[in-house]
């Protein structure tokens, strides 16, 4: 998701070729499975096949986690300070996201994967401004509203992905007081407010067409992907099978990243 998505953002931008979706996709790497070993702390009966793995495998993900930010990191500084903040910017929103302060310290801080709409517009922030900013700034290019339009794009579309398995963890989560909109609002009305977020994503596509930030083509590649989306929405709530459903969510942007290749070079 994190490599297609910074792919997306370079041609639609014509920004020429870097390694940006090469240290997107080392830090989508290292933060979830960083975020996978921190569940096996605080959340241990949650996903407990994902758990069993994790814990089988854990020194070696921790391993290979550390050196993929690391590795991150070190092409990021090539590039400049702003390169390597950007860089940071998933990470140090995890460890607020995900880590959490013991009454007895200091400064006690609440894990905000817990805190309602909070957790999921963080991950989406995160993800839109790497997926978007990095690339510019590996370019050397400047911001546009192009780029502003893509940010909010990815950010719904991020938000709504991250919705998704959390009905598929609705009894974990109400276990563990993770407020989420299934275990707040419910499974049925979930579905329904995924529905107003791709709607409002739709909506920005076609304002930024009409407003002549978008040529035609971009715009129908991008709202196949809101289509997408859209059809895999609808099966929240009447599936059972979450995991497919969560893939599928996720290869959206690889899907539209496909889709603006083979408009480009055919």
């Amino acid at each position: 998701m994190g490599v297609a998505g910074t792919l997306i953002t370079m041609v639609i931008l014509s920004l020429s070729p870097t390694l940006a979706p090469v240290v997107v996709g080392l830090v989508a790497y290292s933060v979830y499975v960083g975020d996978r070993i921190s569940d096996t702390k605080y959340e241990p009966d949650a996903t407990s096949a994902r758990s069993a793995f994790i814990g089988r495998h854990r020194r070696l993900l921790s391993i290979t986690s550390a050196a993929a930010y690391g590795l991150a990191v070190a092409i990021s500084t090539l590039n400049g300070p702003l390169a390597l903040a950007i860089t940071l910017i998933p990470g140090a929103t995890w460890v607020v996201y995900a880590v959490e302060l013991p009454e007895s310290s200091r400064a006690p801080i609440k894990r905000l994967k817990t805190v309602f709409v909070l957790n999921s517009t963080l991950v989406a922030l995160a993800w839109a401004t790497a997926m978007v900013l990095l690339p510019i700034v590996f370019a050397g290019a400047t911001v546009t509203p192009v780029a502003l339009v893509l940010a909010v794009y990815f950010f719904f579309d991020i938000f709504v992905n991250t919705e998704i398995p959390n009905v598929r963890d609705v009894d974990d989560d109400a276990r563990n007081d993770v407020a989420t909109f299934p275990t707040v609002v419910g499974v049925r009305r979930t579905r329904h407010l995924l529905y107003v977020i791709n709607i409002l994503s739709v909506l920005v596509v076609v304002g930024a067409f009409v407003g002549g930030y978008l040529p035609a083509l971009v715009a129908v590649v991008l709202l196949a992907g809101r289509a997408l989306a859209v059809l895999l929405n609808s099966r929240v709530g009447r599936s059972d099978d979450y995991r497919r459903l969560e893939f599928l969510g996720e290869m959206n942007h690889v899907f539209v990243a496909g889709g603006l290749l083979l408009a480009v070079f055919l």
